[in-house]
Formats: structure tokens, sequence, C-alpha cells
């Protein structure tokens, strides 16, 4: 299992290291949503560590081994020498039914040193951000406050927040931090979360970091990560703006400034 997550890693790497590259050149909001494609891509080829064979032939024929036939002189029937490839199986299973005879003792190979290694480290990975997560969601719950719902998804104001957020992988809720928004600055807001809900992205969220879990061991999967996430934040300010004027997109533009100044950019949980 290793030395196909190692291969997968590596493999995956140089189109990682060729789009952090190129993406000082492409790095226009008109292209997020292709890298955002295409980031989702690399995520799931690294979570899934099988190289990729040619079938083998479906039939091996052999040629048949000559059986030698001595007789003996003065003997009345022939003596039937054993087939090589018959003597050797014979052999190694005397050998077999020999060994397991004896006690058992485990050999820590290096392969299975390095698979524990790996374990542990993907398993204390995913076990910080997940404490990580329950304590942020210990911190908000006491301070929720219920403001309605936008399309179907409850909203609530919560002042352990600096901006507006998406939470919650099975039932989303969008938070709002103890600001004064107009109600065009809320219909951005709305617009905006909305569009995260829409595409899924907490779980697109959860795939990049299950990856970088995986391959806990290369910088260049972090830096992946970190890349998608602020190529998924342009690709959903795309989604939200296309097609509307340019008042629209000043007034988002604006209420982005707004948000960010309290707090950072959202940051979906």
């Amino acid at each position: 299992m290793i030395p196909a997550i190692l291969e997968v890693s590596l493999s995956v790497s140089a189109v990682i290291l060729l789009m952090l590259i190129l993406n000082k050149f492409i790095d226009r909001r008109y292209m997020a949503k292709g890298k955002y494609i295409l980031w989702l891509i690399l995520t799931v080829r690294l979570l899934i560590p099988v190289s990729v064979e040619l079938p083998k032939a479906p039939v091996t024929i052999s040629a048949p081994e000559r059986v030698v036939v001595i007789s003996p002189p003065g003997a009345s029937l022939p003596i039937t020498v054993m087939p090589e490839s018959e003597r050797r199986e014979r052999a190694a299973s005397d050998q077999a039914a020999a060994a397991n005879s004896a006690a058992y003792v485990p050999v820590m190979t290096l392969e299975r040193l390095l698979l524990i290694i790996w374990a542990v480290g993907a398993v204390g990975f995913m076990m910080c951000h997940i404490i990580k997560y329950w304590r942020f969601k210990l911190a908000v719950k006491p301070r929720l406050r219920p403001e309605g719902e936008y399309n179907g998804v409850p909203v609530f104001r919560c002042g352990a927040i600096e901006s507006p957020m998406l939470t919650g992988f099975f039932k989303p809720e969008i938070l709002l931090p103890e600001i004064e928004l107009t109600p065009e600055e809320l219909n951005v807001v709305f617009a905006h979360e909305y569009t995260h809900f829409r595409r899924r992205d907490l779980w697109y969220k959860l795939l990049l970091l299950t990856a970088n879990a995986a391959h806990w061991f290369n910088p260049l999967v972090y830096l992946m990560a970190r890349q998608a996430n602020r190529d998924l934040e342009y690709s959903c300010d795309d989604a939200v703006t296309r097609g509307k004027d340019m008042e629209f997109r000043k007034l988002y533009s604006m209420t982005v400034l707004k948000t960010m100044k309290r707090g950072g950019s959202s940051y979906e949980k």
C-alpha cells in the first residue's frame, strides 16, 4: 500500500507543481472555475492510490515437461522419474508444512514500519482538525440567535464569528456576525453563502482535507489545498456576479471588503 501511495503522491505532485507555477500567469477570475474543477480531479486522484496496469494475458500456455523413463537391466517394469516442477512443488509443500508447525514470530519489515508511521500521521492530522471543528461548534452553539431562513437554509446571528460563513455538513446553516448590514448587503451575503451550499462546497473542502491527511508528508499537497480553497472562493464570486450589472458587482465588492475588515475572508466550516 505504501508504494502505491508514494507513487500517486509523486505523480500528482508533478501536476500540482506545474499548476502552482502557471498560476502566476493564469491567475484570472474567469479561470477560477476551471482551476476549481482541476483541483477536484487531482484531489480525487490522491484519494485513489491505485496504479494503472495493462491487463495480463488471460491464458498462459506452457510446453509439457518431458518425463524420463528408465528401464534398468533385468527389471520387469520401467522406473518413472518425477518431473522437475513436481519435485520442486512437493519440496516447497514439505517446507511450508514444517514452517507452519513451528511457532509464528512476527517480523517488522520496513514497509510495515512505514505503513504504521503513515497511518499515525494521517489519523493525527484528521484528529487535530476534527477537534478544532468540534471546539468551534461548541463555542458557537450557545451564542446562536435565529434570524429566519434563506431558501430553506436556516440563518443565525452569532457573536462568536467575525465574518459570514456556511457551516454544517448534514444540516447546513448560514451564520452572520454581529455587524450592521443593509438589506442589499444581506442579499449579497446570502447569495454568496447559498452558492456554496448549492455547489456542496463544504464537501469539496472535506475532500481536500482528507487528501491532505492521506498525503500529510507531501508539502505540495498542503500548497494545493491552500490554493484550491482560494480558487473555490474566487469561483463562488464569479458564480454570484455572473450576468449581473456593474452596480451589483460594485455592491458585492464593497460588501466583501466590509466583512473582510472584521475578520478576513469567510471560512466555511
